[in-house]
């Protein structure tokens, strides 16, 4: 009988034995094919369930980074099942048999009664309907760390799970552990590659999506710079928002920051019509206001819509209202508000998303700095119009003008010609008068002489001549010869200054000079009028002194100085000093002039040289002397000229001119 028992034993021993490695080699088959862990999952549960009791089952996954266990898989016959995805603090050891397992990573057996044992402590511990036995193993990792727990429980009274199921149900987790780690890799490993293809899928779309952006982009900024019309850059900007975004329904409105008003350049509308060019409306009241006071982009559907007229928000919304979503984003640039671009669609397959406004927005900040961009150069190429027009008019204006200094020139010149006549005029008749002295004394001692002359020979005739009377008749004789000599060489003399000072006044030939003597002959063609005068004039100059220089001129200047200062200078003088003193310094002559007379303010002085300016205006003064003192230094003889005064203490003029060797 024992043999027979021991038999039977050994078969049911062989059988289980059988059973486990159906089991093993099913879960092994499972877990390398199995994509689903809870299928996977129910499949283990039934496995085990052939070997041992397994009504009430579960597997607990520990989560490390998140410190909890979920759930993965439980069936039980009295505690309700929670969900597998929810997360559960991980108790501490004394608390739970499920964490004590996990935490220490050994197998845990625990019967009814030591549960009720660790309970009355005051401590709870585990969760749920105590089981009668409590059978639970770690699931350890490759690496040797607990991931999880896998457990098996009875509610029958008295029941208990023998020592061969425990190291069955040991075993069979050794294998659900490598199994479930298996799958449970597997399925990471898809999840990354899914995860992966669809950040592959992402950043190729948002690569296309940011090279079409690059794109209108440039075609935005190329669109600034085009010489059109604002109606044909809007169109443009239309067309290059239809390669973005859903635009069948886009407008433009530009803000009037003088009026506080709006306007709709460009507006295309599937039920709107455009409104008139000239059509403006105080901003602040519609959908675009609305974004220009928030300064920052809106999408609003019909239940925003309805929420902002509401509050207030929405006043006056011109248009139709029956949009799905409308779109707007304002257009700023350098904090300077130029107005809204918008967007809306009425159908309700088509919406736009936070992504659509993100975009709408940053095209809208470069739709502004071109928007500026082209005003800037329609204003810049209005200013080039306006300039080419003005350079016209300024063409003609500046030939007119040259045509008129051309004509003063030769007014200027005329004038410097007549000055000069009237100069040598003047010489003449002061040369005229002065020569009409002698020659007068003259024709009176020939006079005298031929009445003398015809009394002695009356007495001669009659005999009444006597040698005492013709004495003195040769004595009288003698006296006029003398008078006449002397008078006629006095007229010669005169004749010779003014023929020599007349020519070198009308002549620009350079030829050597000795200029003390030169200033004399000067000085005395002007005896005519110093002589009427009390006024002194000393020169200083070497008799040795000679240089090679345009006499004419030097003479003009001299003349015309000497005048200025006798009209001028020495206007309320009775008698006026004039000093000229000449030397050689180098290779020019040095000509220091100065008169102690009325001299000149600092304002007559600075103008002094200015053609046609006079102190005499209206009493004969022409204003050119000393503009052709000027001109006559400088330009015949490429010298220099400088003239310093004080009020009441005369002018001086310091001039340098070359002087040749």
């Amino acid at each position: 009988m024992d043999k027979a028992l021991s038999a039977s034993q050994m078969a049911q021993r062989l059988a289980r034995l059988e059973a486990v490695q159906s089991v093993v080699l099913d879960i092994g088959k499972r877990s390398a094919h199995c994509k689903d862990l809870r299928g996977f999952y129910q499949a283990v549960h039934a496995a085990i369930a052939r070997l041992m009791s397994a009504r009430s089952f579960f597997i607990a996954l520990h989560d490390a980074n998140a410190h909890g266990i979920r759930f993965a898989y439980r069936v039980d016959e009295k505690d309700e099942i929670p969900d597998p995805e929810r997360l559960f603090p991980l108790p501490p050891s004394h608390a739970s048999p499920t964490a004590m397992v996990i935490r220490s990573g050994k197998p845990l057996t625990i019967t009814r009664e030591e549960i009720v044992a660790r309970n009355t402590q005051g401590r709870s511990f585990g969760a749920g309907a105590p089981a009668e036995h409590w059978l639970g193993m770690p699931l350890l990792g490759y690496d040797g760390i607990t991931f999880g727990a896998i457990v098996v429980q009875s509610y029958a009274p008295g029941f208990r799970y023998s020592e061969e199921d425990i190291a069955l149900f040991g075993l069979m987790s050794e294998h659900v552990a490598d199994a479930v780690e298996r799958v449970q890799f597997a399925a990471r490993l898809e999840r990354a590659i899914a995860e992966r293809t669809a950040s592959l899928e992402s950043e190729i779309a948002e690569r296309r999506h940011g090279e079409q952006l690059q794109k209108v982009l440039y075609e935005i900024s190329a669109l600034s710079v085009k010489d059109i019309g604002l109606d044909a850059f809007y169109a443009g900007l239309h067309a290059i928002m239809g390669e973005l975004l859903y635009a069948r329904n886009f407008a433009v409105v530009m803000y009037e920051p003088t009026t506080g008003m709006v306007g709709f350049p460009y507006y295309a509308d599937e039920k709107d019509a455009k409104p008139p060019a000239e059509y403006r409306r105080p901003a602040g009241d519609g959908l675009t206001g609305y974004v220009m006071k928030s300064r920052a982009p809106q999408c609003i559907d019909q239940v925003r819509f309805r929420e902002l007229f509401t509050a207030g928000e929405l006043v006056n919304v011109i248009g139709n209202l029956d949009f799905n979503v409308w779109m707007g984003a304002p257009l700023v640039y350098q904090d300077a508000m130029l107005g809204v671009v918008a967007l809306q669609t009425y159908d309700a397959a088509i919406a736009y998303d936070e992504h659509d406004l993100k975009l709408l927005s940053f095209v809208a900040d470069h739709i502004a700095a071109a928007l500026s961009r082209k005003q800037a150069d329609d204003e810049l190429r209005a200013a080039h119009a306006r300039m080419a027009a003005g350079r016209a008019t300024l063409q003609a204006k500046n030939d007119e003008l040259h045509k008129t200094l051309t004509d003063l020139g030769l007014a200027h010149d005329e004038l410097l010609r007549q000055e000069n006549l009237a100069s040598l005029g003047a010489l003449v008749a002061g040369i005229a008068h002065e020569v009409n002295t002698p020659l007068g004394i003259c024709v009176t001692a020939t006079s005298h002489l031929a009445e003398e002359t015809r009394g002695v020979r009356g007495r001669l005739d009659t005999g009444a001549l006597t040698e005492q009377g013709l004495r003195e008749h040769l004595d009288a004789v003698d006296e006029i010869l003398t008078i006449l000599t002397n008078n006629t060489q006095r007229a010669s003399s005169l004749i010779r200054s003014f023929k020599q000072v007349a020519v070198d006044q009308s002549s620009e030939d350079v030829r050597e000079i000795a200029v003390a003597e030169y200033i004399e002959e000067i000085l005395q063609s002007l005896r005519p009028k110093l002589k009427k005068t009390a006024h002194v004039v000393a020169v200083d100059c070497d008799p040795a002194l000679r240089v090679r220089s345009v006499p004419g001129a030097l003479s003009q200047i001299l003349t015309n100085l000497v005048i200025n200062s006798l009209v001028h200078a020495f206007e309320h003088v009775a008698q006026g000093h004039i000093h000229i003193a000449a030397r050689r310094d180098d290779d020019a002559l040095a000509l220091d002039y100065r008169d102690d007379g009325i001299g000149m303010d600092a304002a007559a002085l600075k103008r002094l040289f200015d053609p046609f300016y006079t102190t005499k205006r209206g009493q004969g003064g022409s204003g050119l002397g000393a503009n052709i003192v000027y001109n006559l230094v400088t330009r015949k003889l490429g010298g220099t000229i400088a003239v310093d005064s004080v009020p009441g203490q005369g002018l001086h003029y310091a001039i340098r001119v070359p002087a040749g060797r």
